[in-house]
C-alpha cells in the first residue's frame, strides 16, 4: 500500500491557503469593476428592449422603446425631404423616446443603449448651442465607441437659431440646462434596468457650441451627473461670444480702407512666426506660447506701393485692434479674449464678409436689438450699450461662468480644459476661466480635479483641420478615464499632429502654464526630446 497520506496532508494546506487567496482574489476583481471603469467584461442586455416603455420616470411619458437592428437605422429629416440613407455601421440597440414636462417646455430626449458590447459607460450628447433637435450624429458616434448615450432638443424644436426669443423668450431659461440634467438621470435608469446593473462611468466629451456649453453647466450646476468631463474650446460665455465676433468684423470694417484682404493674411502669418516661431528652439512652423509673443504687425508697413506683401497704415490699424482684448467701451472691462499670434491665416472667416459670423449676427439679432431685420451696414455695432443690452438679466442664464467647482472637486470628479492657440474663437475666454477656477477653489484642491491644455497649431476641435492649423488627434476620454482610475492627474499629454502640408508628428503638450521647451539635441518629432517648463 502505497503512503499517500503526507501528499494528502500536504494538498489539504495548500487547498487551505488556496480557498482565501482565491475569495481575496474575486474581492479585488469586484473592487476593481467599481473602481476602474472601463476595464470589466462588455455587457449585453438582460431584459427586451420593449419592456423599457413601461418604465416610470417622474414628469416623464415614454412614447416608444424598440430593438434597432444593426446597420438599419434611418435618421430623420433628410435634406429637402428626402430619406436619408440608414447608418450602416452602427450595431443593434434599444432606442427609446421620450417626453419631459419641465420648465416651459415638452423636452423630447432620445437614449440609446447598446444591445451588447455595452463598455459600462454613459456619455451624453452635446445639444446645439440654441438647442432645437436631437443630437443624433453625436449619439451616433458614442453608439459606436460602445456607450451608452442620451441627446435632446432642450424643449426649443422647430426655430432657426434663437428666433424663438421673440415669441417665446420663456425658453431661454432651457439653456440653463435644466433638460439635459433631468435626460441623463433618465438614462442612467434605463440603462440600469436594461443591462441589470448602473452604470460604471459615466463621462462627457464635447467641443465648442452648445456641446461644451454643456460640460460646463453640468459640472458647475450639477457636480453628481459626472464623473469626469472633457469641454474643448468651449462657449460658456454666451452674451460675450457674439460681441468678440463683432469685434474682430469692426476691427477690419471701420472704412473700406481699414479692410485686411485674404490675400494678405499670409504675410501677416509669416510675420508672427519670425518674430515668435523660434522661442521653443525649434522652428517648426507654430508658436509654442503665442502669450508671450510680442508681434507687431507694424513691421509689415508698406514701404511703397501697395502689395500682399505689405500693409497700409490702416490695416496695420486694423490688424494690432484684431490682437487686442475687446473692452467695454466706458468700463474698459474686458469682454472676452483676443486673438492670438499664428491664428492669421484663419481670420478671412471673421473679417472677410460684408456681416458678421453668422452666430453674431444672429445673436445681435434676437438677443441684443430684438430685430429680426438688423444688420450691420444698418446699425454699426458699439461696445458699450450693446454689452448692456446684451447682458439684461433674462439673457444671462445662457452664461455658465460660475468658478466654484467645489463640488464637482470634493466628490472626485475630473474635468479636464482643452483649447487651441489657432482657435478663431479666441481661446484666451478658457484660459481666464480656469485661472477663476483655481483663484476661487484654490491651486491645491485644482491640481488633481481640474487640468488645462492649451495646443500649439490647434484650431477648435480635436480631429479638425482648418487654414494654418494641423489636425490634432488625442483621446481625451481615455485620459481622463486613466486619470479617474489612478487618481494621478496628466502631467502632459501626447498628441498625434498631421494635415495638409504639416509632416505627422507626436507633440509634447504641457499643464497651463507651463510650455515645452526643446532640450536641444535628438528628433523633434519625438516627445521624449522635449520638456515642460514654466515661462
Amino acid at each position: 500500500m502505497y503512503k499517500i497520506r503526507p501528499h494528502i496532508s500536504s494538498a489539504l494546506k495548500i487547498h487551505r491557503m488556496l480557498v482565501p487567496l482565491a475569495a481575496v482574489a474575486v474581492l479585488i476583481i469586484l473592487i476593481g469593476a467599481r473602481v476602474w471603469p472601463g476595464a470589466q467584461a462588455q455587457t449585453a442586455a438582460s431584459i427586451s428592449c420593449e419592456t423599457l416603455a413601461s418604465v416610470s420616470l417622474p414628469n416623464t411619458a415614454i412614447t416608444s422603446a424598440q430593438k434597432v437592428a444593426a446597420g438599419a437605422f434611418v435618421p430623420p429629416g433628410g435634406r429637402g425631404g428626402a430619406t436619408a440613407a440608414p447608418w450602416t455601421e452602427l450595431p443593434e440597440f434599444c432606442r427609446i423616446a421620450a417626453t419631459t414636462k419641465m420648465l416651459n417646455s415638452d423636452v423630447k430626449f432620445e437614449v440609446w443603449l447598446p444591445a451588447r458590447g455595452w463598455n459600462g459607460d454613459v456619455q451624453p450628447a452635446g445639444s446645439s448651442f440654441w438647442g432645437g433637435a436631437i443630437p443624433f450624429a453625436r449619439m451616433r458616434t458614442l453608439v459606436n465607441g460602445g456607450a451608452a448615450t442620451v441627446g435632446t432638443n432642450l424643449g426649443i424644436e422647430g426655430f432657426a437659431g434663437p428666433s424663438f426669443v421673440l415669441e417665446h423668450p420663456e425658453k431661454l431659461e432651457n439653456l440653463k440646462m435644466d433638460p439635459l440634467h433631468a435626460a441623463i438621470g433618465h438614462a442612467k435608469t434605463l440603462a440600469t434596468r436594461f443591462y441589470g446593473s448602473g452604470p460604471r462611468f459615466s463621462v462627457m466629451d464635447e467641443c465648442g457650441g452648445g456641446g461644451s456649453r454643456d460640460v460646463m453647466a453640468e459640472v458647475q450646476r450639477w457636480p453628481a451627473d459626472l464623473d469626469a468631463a472633457v469641454a474643448v474650446n468651449f462657449t460658456n460665455y454666451g452674451t460675450r461670444h457674439g460681441i468678440s465676433q463683432v469685434w474682430m468684423h469692426q476691427a477690419t470694417h471701420r472704412s473700406p480702407a481699414h479692410f485686411i484682404p485674404s490675400e494678405k493674411l499670409p504675410a501677416i502669418h509669416a510675420a508672427a512666426l519670425d518674430a515668435c516661431d523660434l522661442r521653443d528652439g525649434v522652428k517648426d512652423g507654430v508658436i509654442e506660447d503665442p502669450s508671450r509673443c510680442n508681434f507687431d504687425p507694424g513691421v509689415l508697413l508698406c514701404k511703397g506701393a501697395d502689395n500682399n506683401k505689405c500693409l497700409t497704415a490702416p490695416q496695420v490699424d486694423a490688424a494690432r485692434r484684431v490682437y487686442e482684448t475687446p473692452r467695454h467701451a466706458r468700463t474698459k472691462e474686458p469682454i472676452y479674449g483676443h486673438m492670438s499670434p499664428g491664428s492669421e491665416l484663419d481670420w478671412a472667416s471673421m473679417i472677410g464678409r460684408d456681416e458678421p459670423y453668422p452666430y453674431a449676427q444672429s445673436f445681435y439679432r434676437y438677443l441684443v436689438y430684438r430685430d429680426p431685420n438688423w444688420t450691420y451696414a444698418a446699425r454699426p455695432a458699439n461696445f458699450d450699450g450693446d454689452v448692456d443690452l446684451a447682458e439684461a438679466p433674462q439673457n444671462l442664464v445662457m452664461n455658465h461662468t460660475n468658478p466654484d467647482l467645489s463640488g464637482f472637486v470634493s466628490r472626485g470628479g475630473k474635468l479636464l480644459l482643452v483649447g487651441g492657440w489657432n482657435d478663431n474663437l479666441p481661446v484666451q475666454n478658457v484660459i481666464t476661466y480656469y485661472e477663476r477656477v483655481v483663484a476661487k477653489v484654490s491651486a491645491d484642491k485644482v491640481r488633481n480635479a481640474v487640468r488645462l491644455f492649451v495646443v500649439p497649431g490647434m484650431h477648435h476641435c480635436f480631429g479638425e483641420t482648418h487654414p494654418g492649423s494641423y489636425k490634432v488627434d488625442f483621446d481625451a476620454v481615455a485620459a481622463v478615464r486613466q486619470w479617474k482610475t489612478t487618481g494621478r492627474a496628466p502631467e502632459q499629454i501626447v498628441v498625434s499632429t498631421s494635415g495638409e502640408g504639416w509632416p505627422a508628428r507626436r507633440r509634447l503638450v504641457c499643464p497651463y502654464p507651463q510650455v515645452s521647451k526643446y532640450k536641444g539635441s535628438g528628433s523633434t518629432d519625438d516627445p521624449a526630446n522635449f520638456t515642460c517648463r514654466t515661462p
